[in-house]
């Protein structure tokens, strides 16, 4: 049985998050876990209460037969959320696209929330709607990828979907030797590239055999690359290494990057070895 996570606050972003939850648990078991984190005032608890009531209401009505436990937490939302989903499966929260700055200006809660939980945390954003069109994973040029391919061909199977496997590539900065340019032509550069995509491909094909799935080599940078498949992706996938959100932010983080401007679920998984032995097993 599937422990989901629900970070639930009444906002459209979160009611958007639920649904998402609701038809996930609709087609297979779980048990759902829907948090409210409040602040010291009594206003805030009673309206707590109010709103863990209509989303337990919701999901029951969605999903008859989950699980359904409330809980009311205090502190800070990030701790509170990834503390409670630390021996959870999934960790979900809302997101309003579009507003960078004034999330910034909160605090980047979604962010922070996705940079410190070791469990694979999915943003759902506000006014989703489904739709059937592939999962997106983004691969990067080292193994730290392998984990959230792993989680996009679960996530496919479970739907009868299929993966799209996109890698970006640039040229590099050319590098000097004295006064002599070590320059490199892109067509080198570029079959580097595909041969980190072909790899990751084979890798999918001989662990996931029954999920169907296609490969994108994009010159493009990574975020760029991600978003220009967004408005046809079901979900976008991103692994990450868990620099942490101010490493995140000085060496281009790539959820950053997608987060505010991707109009489906972005799904950002962390790079943890039992993790990736559980979503490959038979």
């Amino acid at each position: 049985m599937e422990r989901i996570v629900l970070g639930y606050d009444g906002s459209p972003a979160s009611v958007s998050a639920l649904s998402w939850v609701a038809d996930r648990a609709a087609r297979e078991v779980a048990k759902v876990g829907v948090v409210n984190v409040v602040s010291q005032f009594v206003s805030d608890r009673r309206a707590a209460l109010d709103q863990l009531s209509d989303a337990e209401a919701f999901l029951r009505e969605r999903a008859p037969g989950v699980g359904v436990d409330l809980h009311r937490l205090e502190g800070g939302v990030t701790d509170a959320l990834t503390g409670f989903a630390a021996e959870a499966d999934l960790l979900v929260t809302g997101i309003n696209p579009g507003h960078p700055i004034r999330a910034a200006m909160a605090g980047a809660m979604p962010l922070r929330v996705s940079a410190h939980s070791h469990v694979p945390v999915v943003m759902v954003p506000a006014e989703w709607t489904a739709i059937g069109d592939p999962i997106t994973v983004g691969i990067a040029d080292d193994d730290s990828s392998d984990v959230a391919l792993a989680f996009a061909a679960r996530e496919a199977g479970e739907v009868e979907g299929s993966v799209r496997l996109v890698h970006a590539w640039l040229m590099p900065t050319p590098a000097f030797s004295g006064a002599t340019a070590l320059a490199v032509t892109p067509e080198d550069v570029m079959a580097g590239h595909r041969a980190t995509l072909e790899a990751a491909v084979d890798w999918i094909a001989e662990r996931f055999p029954t999920v169907s799935f296609e490969s994108e080599l994009v010159r493009d940078s990574r975020p760029a690359a991600l978003l220009r498949f967004a408005p046809r992706s079901s979900m976008l996938v991103i692994g990450t290494n868990h620099r942490g959100l101010l490493a995140g932010s000085l060496l281009g983080s790539v959820a950053e990057g997608v987060l505010w401007q991707a109009e489906c679920p972005v799904a950002v998984v962390p790079r943890d070895r039992a993790l990736l032995s559980r979503l490959t097993e038979d």
